[in-house]
């Protein structure tokens, strides 16, 4: 039996379309995408708080098990999916600090995890936090060792640290609350040894439910193998009840199972990245077959190569790529950001990948990305009285943007900047500074990336801290 069409109409941000591979410049660490450690189900009881998966790798035995507490909520599951695919996209983009550690927000998180920005959502990052440091996870001979080309045993917890400061009376998580997390060592190491797969991170996101795209997810995982992950699978069959085990359903009935995953497949399908879903024989002997969308001719192009396209080639980035940055943004923007990428480098800016950061800063709308001071401007600072560490007010010189965005531009921009330098309650405190103008944030950015660029980051953050001591002080006495 086939599913070949959908019921449903169209959602309204339906129009993202899966990318093809060599589109997609965001990565995924094959271990966490082909194990499933989090459940797809949008709802768990507070009593499953374990399970335990037996499978075979490369022809051995080897196991996959977690222990969860029903304080959080039993096992990872739904939105954790979520928030734990952004946390690993937020430590790549910082650049894979060897210490696993990431400086962000709350806010952050749940932006780059396409979720809404309400109190509810801060809630549930909250719980998803605390499930994902507190369950503990065990993979048998299961942990690919990508340095050693071996599998290994390996215990963790998906985060092994977490601080945040707290913006209300509950304790909770809230827009200001500004965090530090550890993730996991296997899992860091595992990225930093390029034991990866692509992620379409756009189009993750822009699926309607938790349980969509987690199995997106996981199925994204079978369709490209690690190994050679530019040439995906056509197809993937699994038994019925082992696919319930890798999904983490709690009900293992086949007529169940098939009803949990239902909306999943519609959906998928609707969204061409499935073109059918199959099952023969019955009961626990079924079979799953998907049949996933050709995207070949997704990197057809009636675009004709141009000079920009050219350049962007120079840097890497696949002519199909280029065609989709210039068709969805327009050719000045794109030699626009082009020129910043190329400025950027000049002054000293640190790229791990060059092609995926160009990509971003193409993407980029939250000015991710401050420029350091032009020659010129350089030169005339150097001719007037001595530049000081302390951050100023100063006029913007770019377009308006609303006041919460800048700060967070500029919050994201001086974590990356400064890491361990400041402590989460610093950094809090730097945000709420921000917000009545002391310090300014673009100035605050601007001055940060200079210092990165003259190698005086110690002596502006002990600047800073200063005035944000002094900002302290007068806000306790009321002044």
């Amino acid at each position: 039996m086939a599913l070949t069409g959908t019921k449903r109409s169209p959602k309204a941000r339906s129009a993202t379309r899966p990318a093809s591979p060599r589109e997609i410049s965001r990565i995924d660490e094959a271990n966490v995408g082909r194990l499933g450690l989090i459940s797809i189900q949008e709802r768990v009881p507070d009593s499953f708080t374990s399970w335990t998966v037996d499978f075979h790798v490369e022809g051995r035995p080897a196991r996959l098990s977690c222990d969860a507490i029903p304080k959080y909520g039993g096992v990872p599951h739904g939105l954790d999916g979520d928030i734990s695919t952004a946390l690993i996209d937020l430590y790549v983009e910082d650049g894979c600090p060897e210490d696993g550690t990431l400086h962000t927000t709350a806010y952050q998180i749940l932006k780059r995890a396409g979720l809404h920005d309400s109190g509810r959502y801060y809630q549930n990052l909250r719980q998803t936090l605390f499930r994902l440091r507190t369950s503990t996870y065990t993979a048998s001979e299961a942990w690919r060792d990508h340095r050693r080309g071996n599998w290994t045993t390996v215990t963790f917890n998906y985060l092994e640290a977490l601080e945040f400061t707290s913006g209300d009376e509950d304790l909770g998580l809230s827009r200001s609350s500004t965090l530090k997390i550890r993730l996991a060592s296997p899992i860091t190491k595992s990225i930093r040894a390029q034991y990866t797969k692509p992620l379409d991170l756009e189009f993750l996101t822009s699926l309607d439910r938790p349980l969509t795209r987690a199995l997106y997810r996981l199925l994204d995982a079978r369709r490209y193998p690690p190994e050679d992950p530019r040439e995906p699978l056509a197809s993937f069959t699994v038994n019925l009840i082992d696919w319930a085990e890798a999904c983490k359903i709690v009900d293992r009935r086949s007529n169940k199972i098939r009803s949990t995953l239902q909306g999943a497949h519609e959906e998928l399908m609707e969204r061409q990245y499935l073109s059918a879903v199959e099952y023969e024989g019955r009961g626990q002997k079924q079979e799953l077959t998907y049949r996933f969308a050709d995207l070949a001719g997704q990197e057809e192009s009636t675009l004709p190569d141009s000079p920009l396209i050219m350049e962007l080639e120079e840097y890497r980035v696949s002519g199909a790529v280029a065609r989709r940055l210039i068709e969805e943004y327009g050719e000045k923007h794109v030699q626009e950001r082009l020129s910043k990428f190329i400025r950027l480098l000049a002054g000293g800016f640190k790229a791990r990948n060059r092609s995926a950061l160009l990509v971003d800063i193409i993407r980029d709308s939250d000015d991710k990305y401050p420029e350091p001071d032009a020659p010129r401007e350089k030169a005339k600072k150097k001719n007037s009285a001595p530049p000081s560490n302390m951050p100023t007010l100063v006029e913007a010189t770019d377009e308006p943007q609303p006041l919460e965005a800048q700060v967070e531009a500029a919050l994201k921009t001086l974590q990356f900047l400064l890491r361990e330098r400041l402590s989460v309650s610093e950094y809090a405190l730097l945000r709420m500074g921000m917000i009545v103008g002391q310090p300014d944030p673009q100035e605050v950015t601007r001055l940060a990336s200079r210092a990165k660029v003259e190698g005086s980051l110690d002596a502006f953050t002990a600047g800073l801290l200063q005035h944000l001591g002094h900002l302290q002080a007068a806000q306790s006495s009321g002044t």
